[in-house]
């Protein structure tokens, strides 16, 4: 008697994929961004919260892309690293939110995560099809 194919079905990382499109990263910022200037505008958060909470989720919104679709280990870490930590340093006040945009862009553009992310191919876009 031979042993039937064992056949893999979808990964978890293939289901996650699946539920979260790479095309919905953008709508992902736009809705972090406006819930965070809604709450600042009515007053909820002051200045330097609404800083830490834009910081906190747009780094959340990359670093969940960045576990999905990121090609290579070493752009999560830094993704993981760089936006949380930014938050925690702004909170203890040892930067404020304009040295740490300059910290970050800095560190993007020297390990070329800018570039890599603009040339990043999403799958389910319409130029991809």
């Amino acid at each position: 008697m031979t042993p039937l194919p064992v056949v893999q079905g979808p990964g978890v990382l293939d289901r996650i994929r699946a539920l979260i499109p790479e095309s919905a990263r953008e709508a992902w910022y736009r809705i972090a961004g406006a819930t965070v200037a809604f709450l600042a505008a009515f007053g909820l958060l002051e200045q330097q919260e609404a800083a830490l909470w834009t910081q906190l989720v747009i780094s959340v919104v990359t670093l969940v892309f960045a576990l999905i679709y990121a090609t290579s280990t070493w752009r999560v870490v830094l993704y993981a690293v760089t936006g949380p930590l930014g938050s925690v340093l702004m909170f203890y006040g040892l930067v404020n939110d304009v040295r740490w945009a300059a910290i970050t862009a800095s560190v993007a553009y020297a390990f070329g995560i800018t570039t890599a992310a603009a040339k990043t191919v999403q799958r389910d876009s319409d130029l991809v099809r």
